[in-house]
Formats: C-alpha cells, structure tokens, sequence
C-alpha cells in the first residue's frame, strides 16, 4: 500500500499540551550536593593558586617553564643566619669537627659575622681558626685561606653538620647534584637581580651551595629569600663540615663554576690542592664568578623602571619614588660601605679580568695597593698585547685630592636630565685615577635650583678619575654648582629654550 505525506492532503498535526522540560539550571539548583561540591573545588583551586608556588607551578605547567617575570627580586639574606661563638662553644667542650648543630647551647649561638674583604686578604693571620667562620675566603687557597691568594671561586663558611643552609633570594632551583667534589649541591638561578657590576641593571646570578648533609627542595622548584632548603655538612671534596657558598654569572659555562678542569691541572702537573693554591687560571674566576659575601652584604635596592614617553633619547627617564624607608644612622651606613665594597670589588674583578683573560694561562696576579693618606702609592699592573707577549707597563697612581673640576655643556632646555663630569684633580692639577679622600663629595646648588643622582659621591665612584652625574633644572634660572667639601662652583649654565 503506498502511504502518501499528512502535507499532502493539507492538513497538520498540533500538541495540544506542549511538553516543557525542565533546563539543566533548574535541574541543578534543586541540588545541593552539586553546589557544595563545585565551591569546594573552586575553594581547592584558589588555595593552590595563592599558596607558596601556586601561579608558578600554574604558568609551568602551561608554558612548559618558569615564568621569570613572577620571581621578584626582593633584596638579600645571608645563607647561613647563626654560627657558635667557637671559643666559647670550646669552654664547653663543643668542637665543630665532631658536634653537630642540634649540640651547640643556645646561648653560644651568634650572628654570622661580616665578612671583611681587607681581613681576608691577610695572609699573616690563621683564617678558620678561633671566631673566624671564613676558612677560605673568595678566590683564596687553601694553604693560608686569604682572597685572592689561590682559584677557590667561593667562600667557605665553618659550621656545625646539620646548620640550617637558607637561600639567599628568591629564585628557581636549576640543579641538584650528588657526589663528586661538590658533594650533595644545590644551584638556584636568581633572574631579574640588581647587576654587581651596576646595580641599576638587572642581570641573571646562579647561587651555590655545596657539600650539604641534607637537601629539602627538588629542581624546578620555586624557591623564596630566607627559605630552609637544606643542611650544611661534608659531603665531597671537604676537609671539615662547612658550606661552600658560590655566586656565578650567567655566562658562565656550567654551575658551580670551577676556573679549571682536572685535565689542566694534570698538564700543569698539578694536583687539584695544588692548582687552588698556585691561583690556576684566577682570571676565569673573576670573569664568571661574584664576590658571593659582599655582593650578600651589598643587599641592593630593587631596581624600579617606569615606562613613559621618551622626549630625549639621550637623557635618562625619572624613575617612579620610592617610598620612604627609615633606618637607623648605624644601619644607613653599614648599608652604604657594604655596597661600596662589593662595587669595589667588582670593578677590580673587571678590570682583572679584562687584562688577564688575554694572557692566560700565565695568569697575572695583581695586588691591592694600601692607601696612606701622607704619601703617594704606585701600583704596576702588566698589560698584554695581542700577541700575548707583555709588553707595557701601564702605572696607575693613588694620592691624595686637591680639587676637582666640573664639566658640562654650559646650557639646559628644561626638558630632562643634563648630564655632568666630575674630575678629582691632585696639587698639580692632574686627574687621580685612584683617589684618596677623607669624606664624600656633595653636589649643591649655588644658584638656580637642580636635582642630583647621585647627589653623594663616594671615592669608589671614580673611574680613571671621572664620575658622571645626572642633573635636572628646576625651572629657568641659571644654575651654578658647588662641590663640598671643596667649594668649587661650576661655570653657568643657563637655560635655552629649542623652540
């Protein structure tokens, strides 16, 4: 039988009682079950976000790395916060060789010492004995433990096995390492950090602590200032229980950074004692590697950037304020000379660098000259040329200051910083590459009215003699400078509109 369409013979077919079903939403609000368990899962997941390592863990797991720009310089603390009063720990018959750190008294505890660059650099006295926490001190040997006398590119701080071992800013855990001579190691990497050499930029420092009894992190580890991440001990290569404590540069080949391998100290004939000792290849541990104490001590500012609308390309951006953070005089310049030193200390490890790199692997050792304020020092420093083969001895003077001279270019539009060259001048109106002063320099205004960064200047500023300053007018006046303690004023500068 051949059935033919209902559309066919004009008629349709009406519900009379449509159906309505009920929405999914009506469905679920009759649920309480279902409600107490979707908050408890958005509860769950913003516990973790806002946890410890939640956003990091987060943005790893998406883009497959860490995200660097969530890890925020923040400043520094040391690795180690309380070490025994050795000496008085002895009355008690304590000894760092066969206690541990659970069997000190509390009361023999104290705070890790500051380490002092011109104390570790003498050579005379016993380092790592009595109340001397630094057996080995940055670049130092073995055999006296002085700086800069051997190639040991970190510093070695005595402490009881088990002394709590803390991170020294924020950062990401790159490395964890057992057995070798390091030992049982941790290599943390610290992006977007204050740079040594200026601390106005940023750069990434890889920091290194070795010969751990124990480790409480894992790689990929998100890791905060301050935080416990293991215990110190004698794992490796180690004579005694002690942390070797490393800051290295990025570009530096592998971390921790060594200057030499042990296939250069057996063609040197050389055991790897013997090569620290001699300062094997020093030149590479100033390249790559951080004065790790001073550069702890130094605890830099945050570096802070505003994006604005440049006007003047050359001229320098005003940096968003900071707000105001009081201390104390004592702990304004305890902060001050501990940031000297490490500038210090940096800018010898360059200018090391740059001349010894070329000369490798006769490496040349340098000297710090002593400053004394009645006479004139004279320190060599060979220089080598591109053949290798020294060939100009390059003196470099230290003396005392007369005057200085102020440089600029005599006018200011008022729209930016104007740069200024300080000159520090001896009796014989000759610039001072290494000057020698009593106090700072302070920058005022003698007419006009002007902002200075920096305002103070300190001897370690200078290089080869020069320091330069920004300067911005306020308003239109003319403006004249004067340097204290010395007194000298500047030649105008006036104002000269460019429209």
């Amino acid at each position: 039988m051949h059935l033919k369409h209902r559309k066919k013979f004009g008629f349709r077919v009406n519900l009379l009682h449509k159906k309505r079903e009920p929405h999914a939403f009506h469905y679920l609000r009759q649920q309480k079950s279902f409600w107490i368990a979707a908050l408890s899962l958005m509860a769950f997941v913003t516990g973790n976000m806002l946890g410890q390592h939640g956003w990091y863990a987060f943005w790893k797991s998406v883009l497959g790395r860490v995200d660097d720009s969530l890890i925020v310089y923040t400043g520094t603390v040391s690795p180690i916060e309380m070490v025994p009063d050795y000496e008085k720990w002895a009355q008690y018959g304590g000894d760092v060789e066969n206690h541990t750190y659970r069997q000190v008294p509390q009361d023999v505890f104290v705070y890790l010492p500051t380490y002092k660059s011109a104390t570790q650099r003498e050579v005379n006295i016993l380092h790592g004995r009595g109340n001397d926490v630094y057996s080995v001190g940055y670049l130092g040997s073995y055999a006296t433990g002085a700086e800069n006398s051997g190639s040991h590119p970190a510093a070695d701080i005595r402490a009881p096995e088990g002394t709590p071992v803390k991170n020294i800013m924020n950062g990401v855990v790159s490395e964890i390492k057992e057995g070798g001579g390091f030992g049982n190691v941790i290599v943390v990497r610290h992006p977007n950090v204050p740079d040594p050499s200026n601390p106005a930029k940023l750069t990434t420092l890889y920091s290194s602590y070795a010969h751990l009894s124990a480790i409480y992190v894992e790689k990929g580890a998100i890791v905060h200032k301050g935080e416990h991440i293991g215990d110190s001990g004698s794992t490796g290569y180690a004579s005694g229980p002690h942390l070797h404590f490393q800051i290295d540069r990025e570009d530096a080949p592998w971390h921790p950074y060594w200057p030499f391998t042990a296939s250069e100290a057996e063609r040197e004939n050389m055991s790897f004692a013997d090569a620290v000792n001699a300062g094997l290849y020093k030149a590479r541990g100033y390249l790559y590697t951080v004065n790790p104490m001073l550069y702890v001590q130094a605890n830099y500012s945050p570096v802070e950037t505003t994006i604005v609308r440049k006007k003047r390309e050359e001229k320098p951006e005003i940096a968003k304020k900071k707000p105001n953070v009081f201390l104390s005089v004592a702990q304004r310049k305890a902060q001050r000379i501990a940031q000297l030193l490490s500038r210090r200390e940096e800018r010898l490890r360059l200018r090391l660098a740059r001349r010894a790199v070329k000369v490798e692997p006769d490496v040349v050792l340098v000297e710090e000259p002593k400053a004394n304020d009645d006479e004139i020092i004279t320190s060599t420093e060979e220089v080598a040329t591109s053949t290798n083969n020294p060939a100009i001895i390059q003196r470099m003077t230290s003396g005392n200051v007369a005057s200085v001279e102020i440089r600029h270019d005599g006018e200011y539009s008022g729209r930016g910083w104007e740069k200024i060259v300080i000159t520090v001048l001896d009796a014989d109106g000759n610039p001072v590459a290494n000057p020698t002063m009593s106090s700072d320099i302070y920058l005022r205004t003698a007419y006009g009215d002007a902002e200075y960064r920096p305002s103070i200047i300190s001897p370690l500023d200078f290089e080869e003699g020069e320091v330069s300053v920004n300067m911005l007018p306020r308003g239109r006046r003319t403006i004249v400078i004067e340097v204290q303690p010395f007194g000298i004023l500047s030649r105008p500068m006036r104002y000269e509109s460019n429209n």
